[in-house]
């Protein structure tokens, strides 16, 4: 009994090592492409980086769990602005990244294991009904303004466009996400990749919104330039980059992700 018990503890202290080395390897990665990020500046001051360099974090939440995941993208935002500076060093921008890397992970943990039938209906009749809500709210302020409805809403202020055009334009991104998994579904035909995508697709989403909404706020708030954008405007273009990315990026980490249950697991 000794001797097994024995035997266990070195396995799980061998994968651990592995791990802890798997992960690593996959923040240098990330390090290293970032250095090959673009940068876009608004009113003189950064205001959104293009990179891929998300893809190695993510994959390290989704591989090895939200703990893993949110230290390796604390890690990249760290390592990366040591490495190459890009106006001042904001601390709430590398919380920011350590959430989303919490985030990616724990909404994987959450829909790793669901039925994917299930839940290309489930989304469906989700973003349908977020997409009907949103159109209501607008048809009110818009046509019945005099409406105890509208006038409710009207009392949220700038903030009630998010019941508006927010969340229409959340059903587009979701039925966008949903048409991204149905094209991945026809082109490959490993089953891995169909049935990963979209549960990556939305883990990613969630919190890569989550996070780029997040730091709209915080950009405007520490740097002064910025802080003379509305919030909507900066955000909207911050947004559009950021789906795009997700996309691109839930893409490859399928891919990636099958090659390492495959390979390497």
């Amino acid at each position: 009994m000794a001797l097994n018990d024995k035997f266990t503890r070195k396995l799980r202290g061998n994968r651990s090592v592995r791990i802890l080395a798997q992960a690593g390897l996959l923040l240098a990665l990330a390090v290293v492409v970032r250095n090959f990020s673009y940068m876009v500046y608004f009113a003189g001051a950064t205001g959104m980086r293009i990179t891929i360099s998300g893809i190695f974090t993510k994959i390290t939440a989704i591989l090895f769990g939200p703990f893993l995941g949110g230290i390796s993208s604390g890690l990249l935002d760290l390592i990366g602005y040591l490495i190459k500076p890009e106006g001042a060093y904001i601390p709430l921008l590398t919380i920011t990244a350590v959430l989303g890397g919490l985030l990616t992970g724990f909404f994987w943990l959450i829909f790793r294991n669901i039925d994917i039938r299930r839940l290309h209906i489930f989304s469906l009749v989700i973003f349908i009904l977020i997409g009907l809500a949103g159109v209501i709210n607008h048809i009110y302020m818009a046509f019945l303004p005099e409406s105890g409805w509208a006038v409710f809403l009207e009392t949220l202020g700038s903030k009630k466009v998010f019941t508006s055009i927010g969340m229409e334009a959340a059903a587009a991104i979701g039925l966008l996400f949903l048409l991204a998994d149905l094209l991945v579904s026809k082109l490959h035909k490993s089953f891995t990749i169909k049935e990963d995508f979209l549960k990556i697709l939305i883990s990613t989403g969630i919190s890569g919104i989550i996070v780029t909404t997040l730091n709209t706020e915080v950009l405007r708030i520490f740097i002064p330039s910025l802080s003379n954008i509305g919030f909507a405007v900066f955000l909207v273009p911050r947004l559009i980059q950021e789906v795009i990315m997700i996309l691109v990026q839930t893409y490859i980490i399928s891919i990636l992700l099958a090659a390492y249950k495959k390979f390497v697991k």
